[in-house]
């Protein structure tokens, strides 16, 4: 599948809707299918992309569990951060760093990712790669 299929699907992906639901042990689950609205790009990344994205309250600490894939047979590198919100989407905690990932050719990585306070209840994710498309 060439890259702008790929592209093309995953913009499709983003204009859905997100499913919240409870586990047994009663923390909320949210399975973002549309997750767009959850990550915010720093240009458009050429061969990496955000695949899937849920979070989950769990002992009052928000934890977000997120799965970058690698569309290309080579070694791509991007960098994510994460806003920490409250339910208002006011930011309660200060600016992370940019965390670098690697992925190898055609690699998928699943990222956890758990708020520094319990302040947090919703989030933002920054996603950049070294390789975007030029615009």
């Amino acid at each position: 599948m060439n890259v702008k299929k790929i592209a093309l699907i995953a913009m499709v992906f983003a204009l859905g809707v997100s499913v919240t639901g409870c586990t047994s042990d009663g923390s909320k689950v949210e399975n973002t299918a549309s997750f767009g609205s959850k990550v915010e790009h720093h240009g458009t990344a050429k061969y990496l992309a955000i695949s899937g994205l849920n979070s989950r309250v769990s002992d009052d600490l928000l934890t977000i569990h997120a799965e970058v894939t690698n569309t290309d047979g080579g070694d791509q590198q991007g960098f994510y951060r994460v806003r920490w919100l409250d339910e208002s989407g006011i930011q309660v905690w200060n600016d992370e760093p940019w965390k670098p990932l690697l992925l190898h050719g055609n690699q998928k990585l699943n990222l956890k990712m758990v708020a520094p306070t319990i302040k947090a209840r919703d989030f933002m994710i920054e996603f950049s790669a070294k390789e975007n498309w030029r615009e």
